[in-house]
């Protein structure tokens, strides 16, 4: 019968914990993950509507005589929803309500702009007044 040193009991004890434990941080991480960005997302996006082409989206749509949430159907999808323009994603309101919510209640969130990094090497790092967010700078 062989003898285990005892080193080597260690080594086998602390390579059982480090599976045991990785596994766990993995598991861990999974449930984080679903929780936090895959069901936050979903719940509070606006309809998107439908007839987008691929790189175009709605683009094609937009260049009649017609305004764009009369193109689009705002009476299918109600009176905030998505649509594309280009590869980037535009909000529709088509409520004089909401759209007052919007300028009135939610005005500092609807102030910003996109951050981008051309804007951020072109504006000093977000410094210049064109290019600026919100804020007291």
């Amino acid at each position: 019968m062989p003898r285990y040193h005892p080193i080597s009991r260690l080594m086998e004890f602390l390579n059982s914990y480090a599976t045991a434990t990785t596994a766990g941080i993995f598991a861990f991480l999974v449930c984080l993950h679903y929780v936090l960005w895959k069901n936050n997302g979903r719940k509070n996006k606006a309809p998107a509507a439908a007839g987008a082409w691929p790189l175009v989206g709605h683009l094609r749509l937009l260049r009649g005589p017609q305004l764009p949430h009369v193109v689009v159907h705002a009476d299918k999808y109600g009176p905030i929803f998505r649509i594309r323009l280009g590869v980037l994603q535009a909000l529709v309101v088509s409520d004089w309500k909401i759209a007052k919510e919007c300028y009135t209640t939610n005005d500092k969130a609807f102030s910003n702009r996109p951050k981008s990094v051309a804007v951020e090497v072109m504006g000093y790092n977000h410094a210049m007044f064109g290019l600026g967010p919100y804020g007291s700078y």
